[in-house]
This record gives C-alpha cells, structure tokens and sequence, in this order.
C-alpha cells in the first residue's frame, strides 16, 4: 500500500493541482495579479521609458490599483479618474510646506481654461494625489464633490486656482480620506466664486476626514469653508483640522452644520494691513466641536465668533472652546448666538476691543459656563457679558475663576 506521504511527495514534485484537490480537498489558488507601474511623461534622463505622453491616456489605459507614475514637466490637461487609482507626482512623499522651489522638479498640472485639474468621477473611491502642483486652474485644482471615500491628498503644491481642492468624501471609519502636508496658497482665480483652500461642498456632510499638518495663506474666503454643507439634514462628522498653519487669509475656519469636529493646534497669523475677516467662524447647527490649544495672532476681525449667520439653522450646542491663545486682533472671543457650551483655560491679550464679547442676542438652552480664562490688557473691555438672566452678576451665564481686570457686569471675573 502507497502511503499518504508518499502521495503528497509526489503531489508537491509534480505540483499537480487538479490531484492535489482529488486527494486533499484543496484547490491551489492562482496568483494573484500584479498591479502596474504606468509611467507619464517625455523621454529624458529623468524619465525613461515612459509609456504615454498625457496623464489623461495613463487613466484610461489603467486597471483599478494600478499607480500612474508622471515625471516632471507641465502637463496642460484636466484629468478626469474614474477608477481607483495612485497618483504619483515627481515630488512624490515630499512634504509641499517648504522649499520646492524649482517648478522644473514639479509634476504641474495646469488645465485649459475652465477645466478643473483633477476631477473624481461619480462614486469612485480611493485615489492617492502625492506629490504635484496643481495651478492656476479658473475652476478647481482638484474635485472630489462627486467621488466616493478614502482620499489621500498629500503633498501637493495647489495654488493660483478658483478653489484649491473641492472636496467631498461621504466616508466612513473604514474609509476615511487624510489632506495633509500640502501647500495650499492664494487660490483666488475667478472670484467671487473662489477664494478658499479647501471647500467642503456637494451639500452633504463629509465625514472621516483629517485635514491635518497643511500650510495655507492668501485666501480672500476661507483657508478650509465647510459653508457648502448647509442642508441640516447630512452634517459633517468626525472631521478633524489639526496642526495647520495659516498666514495672511482672510478667514482660516468656516465651520457650519458639523458633528463633532475637532480643531487643535492650529497656528494663524494675519498682518494688520489687511481687510478684516474672522480667524475662525462657528457657525450654525455646529454641536460638540472642540475648538482647542489654538494660537490667532493679528489681524483686524474677531479671532473665534460663534454665531448662527447661515442658513436658517438652529445656534450650535455643546461647544468646547479650551485652551486657545488669540492676541492682537479686534476681540479674541465674540459670542453671538449658541444654546449651550464652556469657554475655559483660554488666553486673550492686547485685542484692540474686547478680550470676551457675549452679545445680548444669545439666550442660552443652558447657561454657558466661562471659567478659568485670562483676559487682560485689551483696550474696551476684557469681558463683557451683555446677556441677562439669573446667571453670574444678573446675566445668562455661569462665571467662574476669570482673570480680567476689566470687566462688565462687574463680579464676572476676579
């Protein structure tokens, strides 16, 4: 009698898979198919061997997974994706914030007149950007507002274009989109359209998003406006905007219709020269949003105002405004419409009006809570609460442990 491990030698030295079923049970699983490398661009010593002159013919000829690799150069075409697909420029896993001077080491996409760089056909999800400038654009650098989820935007240079990225991702925990590292400055062509580095639109929340680490500045609207999601019905969630930097824009954060987002960390500057506009705006229909350990400095314009301006949603709810420091602006905090919230730890100096502004125009679900917070050394007041009620010294709210020498009603701070 032939032993079983005798056959199975004799299976594994002939690698006779239908045996190997009749004998085991098992079928040997065929190999799984290799994702190509399709390389963009004009013949040099930079670029050998590329397989097709436009980014456009690379996409078509792709199969979903493939990577399209395009060399340096200037690449007058709006590409259209409609599958999924990595993009890799020259400047691929090069952080956009600094340096990239030489626009010879750029893959630039630059489209004809009203044309949008790259634009993400309906449905389609997870597509990588990595490394290209995408400019001067009289539509968008890049569009998402039709695509899937599971973006990856990174380290690109987008400037010169109506909005630098037009972004929605209805994505998620399993499918979250990342926009991070890039440069994002001056997209203002086409106004009044444009003017915003990252526009949330499409009228639907986008969600599982971090727009994290990116350089912005020079925007006449907004460095990141979620203003295109105002339809109450489909928030934004869990989006986070952390650890950017901002310089000279007019507004670095419109923030409206949103479910938890986080905002920490982020470092805004704005020279006095320039035309007022709010650091950051929380807007309407806006509930548990963490507005943390930022740092607004300069600028004429207020450096947080809650308000409920857009739309005709309801005023925001549980609002966490903590530890952030806004020095030299009109007023460091503004307050003008929101049912509940706690403003506290937070550092507001040297503001050419008021360090803390409530308005009378707020009545409260739940009295909002001030507490620890240092305001001082700002021209009107420090604090100013305008609201009345059964609160803290006759207003709507609850003031505690405050530091602000100049305060109105008296006995809300020490």
């Amino acid at each position: 009698m032939v032993s079983t491990r005798s056959i199975v030698r004799t299976l594994l030295s002939t690698g006779t898979a239908a045996l190997l079923w009749a004998v085991t049970g098992l079928a040997a699983s065929p190999p799984a198919a290799a994702q190509a490398v399709i390389v963009v661009g004009t013949a040099s010593a930079t670029c050998p061997n590329p397989q097709y002159a436009t980014i456009q013919a690379a996409v078509n000829a792709a199969t979903a997974g493939d990577t399209i690799r395009v060399c340096a150069g200037t690449y007058n075409e709006a590409v259209t994706v409609n599958k999924s697909l990595v993009f890799r420029g020259a400047r691929a896993g090069v952080d956009a914030r600094v340096g990239r001077t030489n626009p010879a080491q750029e893959s630039i996409i630059q489209p004809p007149a009203g044309s949008t760089g790259l634009t993400v056909t309906s449905g389609t999800s997870d597509v990588t950007i990595d490394g290209f400038t995408f400019r001067n654009a009289t539509a968008d650098g890049i569009s998402t507002l039709a695509g899937g989820s599971g973006f990856t935007i990174v380290n690109n240079i987008v400037t010169g274009n109506r909005i630098g990225i037009n972004f929605r991702s209805p994505g998620t925990s399993s499918s979250p989109s990342v926009i991070r590292q890039n440069r994002l400055v001056d997209n203002n062509n086409s106004l009044p359209q444009g003017g915003s580095g990252i526009f949330l639109g499409g009228g639907q929340g986008t969600n599982f998003t971090s727009i994290t680490q990116n350089r912005f500045g020079g925007h006449v609207s907004a460095d990141v406006n979620t203003q295109g999601v105002l339809n109450g019905s489909d928030p934004a969630e869990a989006l986070s905007i952390t650890n950017n930097t901002s310089a000279d824009s007019s507004t670095f954060l419109v923030l409206v219709n949103a479910d938890s987002p986080a905002v920490t960390s982020n470092q805004i500057t704005k020279s006095a020269a320039l035309s007022s506009g709010t650091a950051m705006l929380i807007d309407s229909n806006t509930d548990n949003a963490q507005i943390q350990k930022n740092t607004i400095t300069g600028g004429v314009g207020t450096g947080i105002n809650v308000t409920a301006q857009f739309g005709s949603l309801a005023p925001s709810t549980a609002l966490n405004v903590t530890g952030n420091i806004v020095t030299s602006r009109t007023n460091g905090v503004s307050v003008s419409a929101l049912d509940s919230g706690t403003f506290s730890g937070n550092v507001l100096q040297r503001n050419s009006n008021n360090g803390i502004q409530v308005n009378s125009s707020v009545t409260p679900a739940t009295p909002l809570v001030f507490s620890r917070n240092v305001s001082q050394a700002n021209t009107v007041w420090d604090a100013n609460d305008d609201t009345t009620g059964s609160g803290t010294a006759g207003t709507a709210n609850t003031w505690t442990a405050n530091i602000c020498p100049k305060d109105d009603p008296n006995g809300i701070c020490i």
